[in-house]
């Protein structure tokens, strides 16, 4: 962990038996960006990154005692181990994704195009709203497919994926080409439809493969993709390589108690310029939480969060050497300060008291009694629930980036014509409707078997707010009202 409070590189994991685990020291992370593609041992890494071997192997140590890697006996050589990752990558800071700006607009032109949003564009928008603060939730999703599909038999599974992967794109009149030659390879191509969003929705899909990829093909998949997205969106290819090292077989990632699921130490990222960072100094995370409910002072926000004034004016004199807080200019004496990050997740106590929910999701699904987009992002918002980890002040912001969208793809939309818009944003079988507009009322009802509820709140919350703004110049006041529906 660093020792500074904040960090612009890290990657996040879910371990067997440590809980979340956070590493931001640089040359960790430089070994476990290798330990994706390949195992290694020390002397290899030693030589490539040309430091010390003693240095190599105390920085694997702690990742070991981590619980982040594992060794194996060297096949080849006896007198010494091989190293790999034996844990599961939640959240990294690389975020080399050329698609991501794209993904939104994809999703908004075919929501205008069906007129209803679809648990497909939930699972999209979803992951786009990450993706584009500069968290890279690819790796994330890869766990997640792994999870859906743990007890499948390897040899069965192969043709299932690749036919369920033909019938969704032929109903979307969308080309697709798989192969497997050197590692597999998918190329999707539309004459018609923009589909740079698909490999966010077929990531998790990926995931289920790559973990049962020595069932399927013999030997072990890395577990990263390659991307190349071309033709305005038009065109996506995807490739995973081999992994290469000794043969092995990869345990079951299968946690049941909610103490699996624990932070040690609690964290929160926020977008500052577009680059996600992560903090985990308590009180620039108080103050950074505090100014997301408004505007405040120094001796306000001490009186807010509790801490003496001289330590929350050192850390506002950071976070604003950061980028992260401005002084509000337009304040007298005392100054206030703003937010300028954007929130995309902070930690709190567990929500939850067992995982049993993340369990039914997995036998729904297998059941054919939900389907693969809403059991996807059902599945991430459980297991985040068990770990304490809360995105909601992010999907306020994601509403308001689609709203910016539909208005430059319909520049002359009247006010009414965008409220009525709202509605057709909350996906099927949820509903949206308009109660009142003075004062502006919306209510959300969700279906008794959506297991997702802060998620399309806060989306449409935003997207009034933006879109009427734009249109108006006005600041609204929005109340929206959530129910679920009774059996």
């Amino acid at each position: 962990m660093t020792d500074f409070g904040y960090s612009s590189d890290y990657e996040v994991y879910l371990t067997r038996e440590n809980g979340v685990q956070i590493v931001t020291n640089d040359l960790s992370l430089a070994i476990l960006r290798e330990m994706r593609y390949h195992e290694i041992t020390p002397t290899n890494v030693a030589m490539e990154f040309e430091v010390s071997k003693s240095t190599i192997q105390a920085s694997i140590t702690k990742l070991l005692r981590m619980g982040i890697v594992s060794q194996e006996e060297n096949v080849t050589d006896s007198r010494s181990v091989v190293y790999r990752i034996d844990s599961a990558l939640l959240f990294t800071s690389d975020t080399d994704i050329e698609w991501q700006m794209y993904a939104r607009r994809a999703s908004a032109k075919r929501i205008m195009k069906t007129g209803r949003c679809t648990s497909r564009e939930d699972l999209s928008l979803y992951s786009v709203s990450l993706t584009e603060s500069g968290l890279n939730v690819v790796q994330g999703l890869f766990a997640v497919g792994s999870a859906l599909t743990r007890g499948y038999d390897g040899y069965d599974y192969w043709p299932v994926v690749v036919e369920d992967i033909h019938q969704q794109c032929e109903r979307r009149g969308i080309e697709v080409e798989v192969s497997v030659k050197d590692g597999v390879d998918f190329h999707f191509k539309s004459e018609e439809e923009d589909i740079s969003d698909v490999p966010l929705i077929i990531v998790p899909m990926l995931g289920s493969l790559i973990s049962n990829s020595k069932k399927v093909f013999s030997y072990n998949l890395v577990n990263d993709v390659q991307l190349t997205v071309s033709d305005s969106g038009h065109d996506v290819r995807m490739h995973i390589n081999p992994f290469i090292g000794q043969d092995y077989r990869k345990k079951p990632f299968l946690l049941t108690n909610i103490n699996q699921y624990r932070v040690n130490e609690p964290f929160a990222i926020y977008s500052i310029g577009g680059e996600a960072t992560l903090f985990t100094n308590t009180t620039m995370m108080s103050v950074l939480y505090a100014l997301s409910d408004g505007d405040n002072s120094a001796n306000g926000l001490s009186e807010t969060i509790g801490i003496p004034k001289a330590t929350v004016y050192a850390a506002i004199m950071k976070l604003i050497e950061m980028g992260a807080v401005a002084v509000d200019k337009s304040s007298n004496s005392p100054k206030n300060y703003k937010l300028l990050a954007d929130p995309i997740l902070y930690c709190r106590e567990p929500e939850s008291n067992n995982c049993d929910r993340l369990d039914s999701i997995v036998n729904s699904f297998q059941k054919g009694e939900i389907d693969y987009y809403s059991a996807v992002i059902s599945y991430a918002m459980e297991s985040i629930r068990c770990m304490g980890i809360h995105f909601d002040k992010m999907f306020t912001r994601a509403g308001k980036s689609m709203a910016q969208i539909i208005l430059e793809l319909n520049p002359s939309m009247e006010p009414q014509e965008f409220l009525d818009s709202a509605c057709t944003m909350v996906s099927v079988p949820d509903n949206l409707e308009i109660v009142t507009l003075i004062p502006l009322k919306l209510r959300i009802v969700l279906a008794q078997n959506t297991l997702w509820e802060s998620w399309p709140g806060d989306f449409t919350k935003g997207y009034v707010a933006e879109g009427l703004k734009q249109l108006t110049g006005d600041d609204y006041k929005i109340r929206i009202e959530t129910v679920r529906q009774k059996s």
